[in-house]
C-alpha cells in the first residue's frame, strides 16, 4: 500500500511539471512536498526508534542508577544466560537450550572424561552413567544460578523501599518508593519476573531429581561390573598372599600390566607391555 501511494505521488508530479499551468502544478505540489517530508519523518522515527527508549528507570533519584530494582532486571536481561528465563523465551525455549547444553557439554567434556576413568574394555554403560552425572551436575548448577538472580530481582521489585550503597559498602541507606514506583515494580514482578522464577524452579527440581536418579543409576552401574582399583594398598597386600584373588586380579588386567590404564604410570614405565 505504500509503495502504492508513493507511485501515485509521483505520477501526480510528473502531471503537474507537463500538462498543469504554473498556479495548478504548485497546488499539487505543495501537498507533495509535505508528504515527503512526513515519510522522511516516519521513517528515521523507525529506523532510530530504539534511541529513544530509556536507558534507565525514571523515580529514586537519589538511588544510583545500577542500584534501581528496574535498572537490575534491565542489566540482568542483558547478562550472558540470564535471558533464558524471560517470558520470551518460555517453556519451550528453555527446554531447547537446557538440551543443546547438554549435548554439548557431555560430548566435549563428559564422556571424553569418563573415557580416562574407564580405559578398559566393556565399560561403556559406566562411562554414560559417569558422564550423565557430571553434565547434569553443571545444568543443576547453571539453573541455580538463573533461579537465584532471578530470585534477587523479584525480592528487589517486591519490596516498598530500596536498599542500597552510597558509595560503598560501609554507607548503606534506604530509599522508600513511592507509590507510582510500587505498582510499576509490582506490574514488571507479576508480569515477567514471577513466571520466569516458577519456571526456573520447575526446572530446577526436575534436574537436580534427575542427578540424583542419575547418581543412583551410576552406583548401580558400578555394582554391575566393579571398576577393578589396582592401585588400592589392600589390593596390593592381597594379591601377594591370595592365589584366587591374584588371578582375578590378572583377568581384570586383561594379561598387561596394570599400569598400563594409566596414562602416568604407563609414561614412568616407557610403555613397555601395553
Amino acid at each position: 500500500s505504500h509503495m502504492r501511494m508513493r507511485s501515485s505521488f509521483i505520477f501526480l508530479a510528473v502531471l503537474s511539471a507537463t500538462c498543469l499551468s504554473p498556479a495548478q502544478s504548485f497546488q499539487i505540489s505543495a501537498p507533495l512536498h509535505a508528504v515527503s517530508r512526513i515519510e522522511r519523518t516516519v521513517a528515521l522515527f523507525a529506523n532510530e526508534k530504539e534511541d529513544y527508549l530509556p536507558e534507565v528507570s525514571f523515580g529514586a533519584e537519589v538511588v544510583p542508577d545500577g542500584q534501581r530494582p528496574v535498572n537490575e532486571y534491565q542489566d540482568m536481561m542483558n547478562a550472558p544466560l540470564f535471558g533464558w528465563g524471560s517470558n520470551e523465551v518460555g517453556e519451550q525455549g528453555l527446554l531447547v537450550r537446557l538440551s543443546i547444553l547438554y549435548a554439548v557439554v557431555f560430548a566435549a567434556v563428559g564422556f571424553p572424561i569418563a573415557g580416562a576413568t574407564f580405559t578398559e574394555d566393556g565399560y561403556l554403560l559406566q562411562k554414560i552413567a559417569a558422564s550423565n552425572v557430571g553434565t547434569l551436575g553443571l545444568v543443576v548448577v547453571i539453573l541455580v544460578r538463573l533461579y537465584s538472580g532471578w530470585g534477587y530481582v523479584g525480592a528487589r521489585l517486591q519490596s516498598k523501599v530500596i536498599e542500597y550503597e552510597e558509595t560503598g559498602w560501609y554507607d548503606g541507606n534506604v530509599e522508600p518508593k513511592t507509590e507510582s514506583e510500587i505498582k510499576r515494580d509490582n506490574f514488571l514482578y507479576q508480569s515477567d519476573v514471577k513466571p520466569a522464577c516458577d519456571r526456573l524452579k520447575l526446572f530446577t527440581l526436575t534436574s537436580a531429581g534427575l542427578w540424583v536418579a542419575s547418581c543412583i543409576a551410576l552406583n548401580a552401574a558400578l555394582g554391575v561390573k566393579p571398576l577393578f582399583d589396582e592401585y588400592d594398598p589392600s589390593v596390593l597386600q592381597r594379591v601377594r598372599f591370595d592365589e584366587d584373588f591374584a588371578k582375578e586380579a590378572a583377568k581384570a588386567s586383561g594379561g598387561k600390566p596394570t599400569y598400563c590404564n594409566s596414562r602416568y604410570y604407563s609414561a614412568v614405565a616407557g610403555g613397555k607391555g601395553c
